[in-house]
């Protein structure tokens, strides 16, 4: 297993940046072509090989199911977004745009973004003598009711040797582990609830960076909309109502709101998951991305 140090921006990046033309530019050492040194030779020119995406928000708008928030305007200049880095660190975003609560997607903002980055992926193993599987997946820790998970390419038949390799990628959320890690070995009471709190307030404030998100609620068309829509939608799933903070412009107190309900929804988990708190914090893994490369013989 590998690492790469790319940072993301995973919550806001994506609706505050401008429009530009979408290009896909490969490193200098592009994936073999036999299936069995394959693996290694794509999970490398993932983290090399860099896009710069063109994508649009529409989506987002108009799959929206809100209660507060209205979308009168679906399409057009306002809503095209460009995004430039390596297809490892596309992979990541795209992982967190399919942020999903217990099974059910927070929202649909970044689908025009997941669709351009599975062409991009699927680019760079094309022509090839063997057959790739991607999966990339974001989970503060393994098997987590919140969670987010992006694959390009076929699923490998059961019956056929695979070849794998993964990296890991920045997920662009503060990290949690080391500070998971001290509590647990520092106070000998540590609760789950008090990691489940510490593990939510990271995630939190990956989502929705206090600042940039104070800036974008008070941006025009269709930014605040779309952010005070993923805390609607964020709460809902969560059992709270971050939504009446986020229309005020506080951004801090609709943080606050979120970490209350989403640390209560981990303790309860984490809880039943492992034995300790100990054992839970050595799980923990907020800032990361795992990307995982399966090729094969078609």
């Amino acid at each position: 297993m590998r690492a790469t140090s790319t940072v993301l921006d995973a919550a806001l990046f994506l609706l505050l940046v401008g429009a530009a033309v979408g290009t896909l530019t490969l490193g200098t050492s592009p994936p073999p072509t036999a299936a069995d040194d394959a693996a290694d030779g794509v999970a490398d020119a993932l983290t090399t090989s860099t896009a710069s995406v063109e994508y649009t928000l529409a989506p987002g708008a108009r799959r929206a199911s809100s209660r507060v928030v209205d979308f009168p305007v679906t399409e057009g200049a306002t809503f095209r977004r460009t995004s430039h880095g390596t297809l490892a660190s596309h992979l990541a975003t795209a992982t967190l745009g399919n942020l999903s609560v217990r099974g059910q997607r927070v929202a649909h903002t970044r689908a025009d973004y997941q669709r351009v980055v599975t062409n991009a992926t699927r680019n760079l193993t094309r022509e090839r003598d063997y057959l790739a599987r991607i999966r990339a997946r974001w989970e503060p820790y393994p098997d987590a009711p919140v969670r987010g998970v992006f694959a390009v390419g076929p699923t490998p038949p059961p019956d056929t040797e695979v070849h794998a390799e993964t990296v890991t990628v920045a997920s662009g959320f503060p990290s949690a582990r080391e500070d998971a890690r001290r509590l647990a070995e520092t106070d000998s009471n540590t609760t789950f609830e008090r990691l489940g709190s510490i593990v939510a307030e990271r995630v939190v404030r990956g989502l929705f960076p206090p600042d940039r998100t104070r800036s974008a609620l008070l941006a025009d068309y269709p930014v605040e909309e779309l952010v005070t829509y993923r805390y609607e939608r964020l709460g809902r799933l969560l059992g709270t109502n971050a939504t009446g903070r986020a229309l005020a412009d506080d951004a801090t107190g609709a943080n606050a709101e979120l970490e209350r309900a989403l640390g209560e929804t981990l303790a309860a988990d984490l809880r039943t998951r492992y034995r300790s708190p100990d054992a839970a914090a050595e799980a923990v893994s907020v800032g990361r991305v795992r990307i995982t490369v399966r090729t094969w013989s078609p």
